[in-house]
């Protein structure tokens, strides 16, 4: 790995097929086109235009829930949009991957409610299709009690989620590493043998939560499994993705929490029998950058003004489950625990220095002004690059998750000002080399699952 100070900057979009991203209610703001949203060209527009700047993947959120207060869907969350309505992201990248032929893409998928074979079964089937270009993103569902409602089940407690998502991810290897090997394909016509049967092993797991016992129905795809991608700084969710993950997106507010979050997820790591480094961080990162920091400030302020206490409200209830509007605004912000999005109540909570903590009105406002958003860099192109690649050497990170504001502006000004910067700085790749997803986070070479990993030991034909 070069050091700290040679680090390339990775670059992922993060998008989904909603109006607003991030809890933030930006889509009537003039420069924005998520109206768009179900219009086909907007999404090959929008990988062409990520491929052209060399970003590293598009990451495409998702979920099947929707936001509620007691019980009810506040009015706001469909006036303004918020997560209703949206699309099957999974069902774009296609498409995407067609138009843009380097660009990765990672996918969000539950392992609440997808069955582990089938959700195998897409995922090689996009890693066929697209090259190997494929990451998943590993969810234990967001807005969970709506979400399981709509599935009919109660919601399974935070924790639990995660040990579902354990369970879920080992029958996965034993689908996708497990059933064919990897010269199991002949294609001989002659011969009439498309695979040899030797080679195409019935792959049986019970877990405690989800089993398999059959053949997978896809062939080895290129990476066989998608890169793993995951969310979440709970201790719960720190667990799984120092166990599983090869990218993990942290929650950072400030740089003293994420160069923590850095340092205690490859502790972990090791701790789990995996090498130093195996795993990627990257935090998300919003970006107003203009000519001037003047112009630049005023834009986010154009961005801020469009968000309303209610719309705030309304948001961090989707994320939480919370209901901040039934509390005191004066009262501290303490003692709160949600079955839902913790990472987003725990990011308030600890302050630096024994510091007295917010109130619950200092919280709205933060939500206001920054809904989901990680750090945010506003400024000129070089205060931007500065803040972008002090971030990166100081704390350990890996990269950044672009959250835009509006779109595709955001992209725009960030590949225009930005990129050429970071690619002049020698921190940022002018054109792609490598063939996998895997390979760009990792390094030539590195096309499945290594050796240390838990999905390497599915591949029992290896050792038999």
């Amino acid at each position: 790995m070069p050091s700290t100070e040679e680090k390339q900057v990775k670059l992922g979009l993060f998008e989904t097929p909603v109006l607003n991203v991030g809890g933030m209610t930006t889509w009537t703001h003039p420069d924005n086109q998520t109206h768009r949203y179900a219009d086909l060209s907007y999404w090959v527009e929008t990988a062409e235009r990520l491929q052209d700047a060399t970003f590293d993947f598009c990451f495409l959120a998702d979920s099947y829930g929707h936001g509620e207060i007691g019980g009810a869907r506040p009015d706001v969350n469909a006036r303004e949009a918020m997560e209703l309505p949206r699309l099957d992201p999974m069902l774009l990248v296609p498409a995407m991957a067609h138009a843009a032929q380097q660009l990765g893409f990672v996918v969000t998928a539950s392992t609440v409610f997808e069955p582990p074979f089938a959700n195998a079964r897409r995922f090689s089937t996009l890693d066929h299709l697209t090259r190997g270009r494929v990451g998943w993103n590993v969810v234990t569902s967001s807005f969970a009690e709506s979400a399981s409602a709509n599935f009919g089940r109660p919601m399974v407690p935070h924790d639990e989620r995660y040990a579902m998502a354990e369970d879920h991810l080992l029958t996965t290897y034993a689908v996708l590493e497990g059933s064919w090997e990897d010269d199991a394909v002949l294609a001989d016509k002659a011969g009439r043998t498309y695979a040899d049967p030797a080679k195409v092993h019935r792959v049986t797991r019970t877990g405690p939560y989800f089993s398999v016992d059959g053949y997978s129905n896809t062939a080895a795809s290129p990476q066989r499994t998608p890169v793993l991608f995951q969310a979440g700084t709970s201790t719960a969710g720190l667990g799984v993705g120092a166990r599983h993950a090869e990218c993990v997106f942290l929650q950072g507010s400030t740089k003293a929490r994420l160069s923590e979050h850095v340092a205690t997820l490859d502790r972990l790591a090791v701790e789990a029998g995996r090498a130093p480094g195996s795993v990627r961080t990257m935090v998300g990162l919003s970006v107003v950058v203009a000519p001037t920091r003047e112009e630049a400030e005023r834009r986010y302020a154009e961005y801020l003004a469009l968000n309303t206490r209610e719309s705030a409200i309304a948001s961090y209830a989707l994320f939480t489950g919370i209901d901040l509007g039934a509390y005191d605004p004066d009262a501290p912000f303490a003692g709160i625990r949600t079955e839902m999005g913790q990472s987003q109540v725990d990011r308030h909570l600890r302050q630096a220095g024994g510091a007295p903590g917010p109130t619950v009105g200092d919280v709205i406002e933060a939500h206001r002004t920054r809904g989901s958003r990680g750090m945010v860099a506003v400024g000129s192109p070089d205060d931007v690059v500065g803040e972008v690649l002090d971030l990166v050497d100081s704390t350990g990170v890996d990269g950044f998750l672009l959250e835009p504001f509006v779109q595709p502006g955001s992209v725009v000004d960030v590949a225009e000002h930005v990129v050429p910067r970071l690619r002049a700085a020698g921190r940022f790749r002018t054109e792609y080399t490598e063939e996998t997803l895997r390979e760009r986070m990792f390094g030539a070479g590195h096309r499945h699952l290594p050796a240390d990993h838990p999905g390497a030991a599915a591949r029992t034909w290896a050792t038999a």
